[in-house]
């Protein structure tokens, strides 16, 4: 079926903002980027579509983070410990450390952060499209309250988690569906009683809600199994008393980037995160008393666009390889690593990515679309771009050895031997 198209009248966008490093999308790698670029003397702008900074780690109440503990990671972590609202999360079955957090404090940080770093902020613009000349890009067109208007740059960082400025500016990448999930937060939880309940271990909660799916006890249609690092229906003990973060379970086969897609996800997931929690209430003893605190301001999209770069490291090279070009190392006390050609977009110049949408094999995604890995993404892109603006030259020439000094005297320890 062809769609009808209109074919939009000529017109005049004024340019609203002229930066050296411009940053688009305000989750955590956004924020990085832009405090980085800041701090290396460029002058800096970040866009972000609402009128909060996190992304995910706030809206998406993804308030659960291995460790903090490298580069631009561990300020936050230490700025958190001294607000006393990070805590590391007991009996949460993971194989690695866990940490919560309270994320109104993050949310009220991150805005400080880019303030001491003297970025220029704008929120509740929505990125229409690159603007291009001859191959490079040279900066967006945002919609806005105010109408369409344009922000120049000399370089460009796309943060948006859904690569939509590396797509825009036909930067290659692939589109993949990863499982969905509403997440939300129960208070009045008696968590020592609810905890001996499930055995000790928060993830057998899981068992529970089969059980019933299985019984005819709960209707669900989400998986309630573990999916491309999902935990599936799954709990976790937060920093204040009598809160848990719940994970609803997954919805499958869904299109992060499809409207109609994401419109179903949001009705499906919140639907279900009722069902849920009557279902703890009733079923569980420990829930008797609980409610739902609040429930996430967008369904949880793991996955969408990913850029294809000048690298793309699989699951056994980024848990392993010391790469020539390392520039990201998101923990001290685990290998992870990945060079700089991830961040670093086939055939588009000026253009630099950082977050979920970097450039590596698919399975290896999982692991690299976490918190700490989306800021020490953000931390090299941010210091790289500020370093190709400054030297006159594009970001793909940058010499990476002079980037590795950067972030080093930054506090990132890079492993390199």
């Amino acid at each position: 079926m062809t769609m009808e198209r209109i074919l939009e009248p000529e017109r005049s966008i004024p340019v609203v903002a002229d930066v050296e490093v411009l940053v688009c999308g305000g989750g955590v790698a956004g924020v990085a980027a832009a405090v980085c670029a800041a701090r290396g003397g460029a002058k800096t702008m970040l866009l972000e579509r609402y009128g909060f900074l996190g992304g995910l780690a706030i809206n998406g109440l993804v308030i659960t983070t291995p460790p903090l503990d490298n580069g631009i990671n561990r300020e936050i972590c230490e700025t958190l410990r001294r607000r006393r609202v990070y805590a590391r999360c007991e009996h949460s079955g993971e194989p690695i450390e866990m940490n919560a957090y309270d994320p109104e404090i993050l949310k009220h940080e991150l805005v400080r952060m880019l303030g001491v770093a003297g970025v220029e902020l704008l929120l509740h613009v929505y990125i229409a499209r690159a603007l291009l000349d001859q191959g490079a890009v040279t900066g967006v067109i945002i919609e806005t309250k105010a109408g369409r208007q344009a922000v120049r740059a000399r370089c460009v960082i796309d943060a948006t988690g859904d690569a939509d400025v590396a797509a825009s500016a036909a930067a290659p990448f692939r589109l993949v569906k990863k499982p969905m999930t509403m997440m939300f937060n129960l208070v009045g939880v008696d968590t020592e009683r609810a905890l001996v309940s499930l055995g000790g271990n928060w993830r057998n909660v899981q068992k529970v809600v089969q059980r019933a799916i299985e019984a005819g006890e709960l209707a669900f249609e989400l998986s309630a199994t573990p999916n491309f690092g999902s935990p599936g229906v799954s709990l976790e003990k937060l920093v204040h008393e009598g809160e848990l973060n719940v994970w609803s379970g997954n919805l499958l086969d869904m299109d992060g980037t499809d409207p109609r897609d994401l419109t179903h996800a949001e009705i499906v997931t919140r639907e279900h995160t009722m069902r849920l929690a009557e279902f703890l209430r009733v079923a569980v003893p420990g829930f008797e008393r609980s409610r739902i605190e609040c429930t996430a301001t967008q369904v949880g999209v793991r996955a969408t666009r990913q850029v294809q770069g000048e690298a793309s490291p699989t699951l056994e090279e980024v848990r392993g390889r010391v790469f020539e070009e390392t520039v990201v190392k998101p923990y001290i006390n685990l290998s992870l690593r990945l060079p700089y050609g991830s961040l670093v977009p086939q055939q588009v110049e000026n253009l630099l990515v950082a977050g979920r949408c970097i450039s590596a094999e698919e399975e290896a995604m999982a692991q690299l679309r976490l918190i700490p890995v989306c800021l020490a993404t953000g931390q090299a892109a941010g210091t790289a771009a500020a370093m190709a603006v400054q030297q006159g030259v594009r970001p793909r020439r940058l010499q990476v050895k002079l980037l590795q000094a950067a972030l080093a005297a930054q506090g990132v320890a890079l492993g390199l031997g």
